[in-house]
């Protein structure tokens, strides 16, 4: 277990950035300025580009709602559905968090055009999937359940008594989806055909969540309820979930990141609430199945088998909850390789992110999804908090430089674990181990080897000032 690292340490090393001087030689006592070049785009600063390109580009002011893509493709709708609202909203509920002076009337805007979505003549009032005016059946149980995480979230942010009260009445209806059929659990549509984990695990969340803002112990309760149910009829040995039952008793078995997410989630607040270990260890076992199976490995991503941010950015969301309780880095460094796969590989120069979360780009020209986009910008708020690779590496060149060794040591062990393209910052770390004499340089020493088979990386590495090791069998000769 390794300590939490905050934005304390960041801003003591912004502050002696300025005066000191970082001499990250193997027994040499050159120095070179740690401040020198432009500042690294932190996570908020990347969080807000694409905030304010989505608003910019989707968001229609006088409906008080958003379109689905950029540039507007012929034929489609005229605005996005209830499950790209409920990303959208969340993002600017991270977004308020964080700055609320610039972000607070737009989250309540867009909480004022929901409206056209809700369906008050339904038995049990609710949103339905587009805003084609009530009295439809294309009502989904999960569209609602993002919304009340949403709502209550942002409560908890502002303080105001209106988010509270949309989760409140929309939270009515998710539990109305619960019946005794197969025991339990919470239907994924009004038609009543299966019950899935997308249904039943984010269910479980938001009654715990509710729980947790208002001490409404009636939701807890539901929410114990909801997460034994889910975890009886849809865990998979390996500790990931599948996707639905159907009444049959029948079993798809896909298994999609976000499922296994939710139930990360739910353990994770009854850990919070309860403080039982057990909640802890299954929620550290269903993340570290994830890990295992969703990680690619050639590019460090959560993206192996989704090219979509659509579910991937929820598992981002647990893995970041579970490391604020267990303070176990791998979890937080797997988030932000995530983050910087997505800044340095999808990214479009021309502003917002691609669709699709892979290396080659095959249609730059493509439109981009809402949906996509405020998954984008969810990720980089839910990592706002804290320091990006960048941050650390600027940091633990200035701790070097002060002679705070350990301090250094991990805090660009945290940036080379936490950005495999970040060459630089294991170069740093391993010169700091070279002059710790520890052990542990000589693997470094191979990492290295090995980036510096790519030639990219050996011009940034030399660039640094690392000097490739002479082949085995050749002799130095020295002139």
């Amino acid at each position: 277990m390794e300590p939490k690292i905050t934005r304390r340490i960041i801003r003591w090393a912004a502050a002696a950035a300025a005066i000191a001087a970082a001499a990250l030689t193997a027994g040499s006592a050159s120095a070179a300025p740690v401040g020198a070049g432009p500042k690294p785009a932190g996570y908020r600063q990347k969080a807000e580009e694409e905030t304010d390109f989505i608003q910019a580009h989707y968001w229609d002011a006088s409906a008080k709602r958003y379109r689905p893509t950029y540039p507007t493709v012929a034929g489609q709708l005229q605005y996005d559905v209830m499950w790209g609202n409920g990303v959208q909203f969340s993002a600017l509920a991270g977004a308020e968090r964080e700055d609320p002076a610039k972000y607070r009337q737009p989250l309540s805007l867009f909480a004022d055009g929901l409206v056209a979505y809700w369906d008050p003549t339904a038995p049990v009032p609710c949103y339905q999937a587009y805003c084609s005016g009530p009295g439809g059946d294309d009502k989904y149980y999960d569209d609602n359940e993002w919304m009340v995480l949403g709502f209550t979230e942002a409560y908890q942010n502002t303080g105001d008594p209106k988010y509270l009260k949309m989760a409140q009445d929309t939270q009515k209806f998710v539990l109305s989806g619960w019946d005794d059929v197969l025991g339990g659990g919470v239907y994924w549509k009004i038609d009543h055909k299966s019950k899935n984990t997308c249904s039943n695990a984010p269910a479980a969340a938001s009654a715990l969540r509710l729980d947790q803002v208002t001490g409404d112990r009636e939701q807890g309760a539901w929410g114990i309820k909801i997460t034994d149910w889910t975890t009886s009829h849809l865990e998979d040995t390996d500790g990931l979930f599948w996707d639905n039952v159907k009444l049959s008793g029948e079993i798809q078995k896909w298994k999609f990141s976000y499922n296994t997410a939710l139930m990360i989630r739910a353990h994770v607040l009854l850990y919070q609430l309860r403080h039982t270990p057990a909640d802890l260890t299954e929620a550290r076992r269903e993340a570290d199945a994830g890990l295992a199976a969703w990680t690619d490995p050639a590019t460090g991503s959560l993206q192996k088998t989704e090219n979509s941010p659509r579910f991937t950015h929820l598992f981002c969301e647990a893995l970041l909850r579970l490391y604020d309780v267990s303070h176990e880095a791998k979890y937080l460094n797997a988030v932000r390789q995530q983050a910087a796969f997505a800044y340095r590989y999808v990214r479009d120069p021309k502003g917002g992110y691609r669709d699709h979360w892979t290396v080659v780009v095959k249609d730059p020209d493509a439109p981009k999804s809402l949906i996509e986009n405020a998954s984008t910008a969810r990720l980089f708020w839910l990592l706002a908090p804290y320091p990006d690779p960048a941050e650390l590496t600027l940091a633990g060149r200035t701790a070097a430089g002060q002679g705070k060794e350990s301090q250094a040591e991990g805090l660009l062990r945290q940036a080379a674990d936490s950005d495999r393209d970040a060459a630089e910052s294991r170069y740093y770390l391993w010169k700091v181990l070279v002059r710790e004499k520890k052990p542990e340089a000589a693997a470094e020493a191979g990492r290295l080897a090995v980036l510096a088979q790519t030639p990219a990386y050996a011009a940034r590495l030399q660039a640094a000032g690392w000097k490739p090791p002479v082949p085995a069998g050749q002799d130095i000769v020295v002139k």
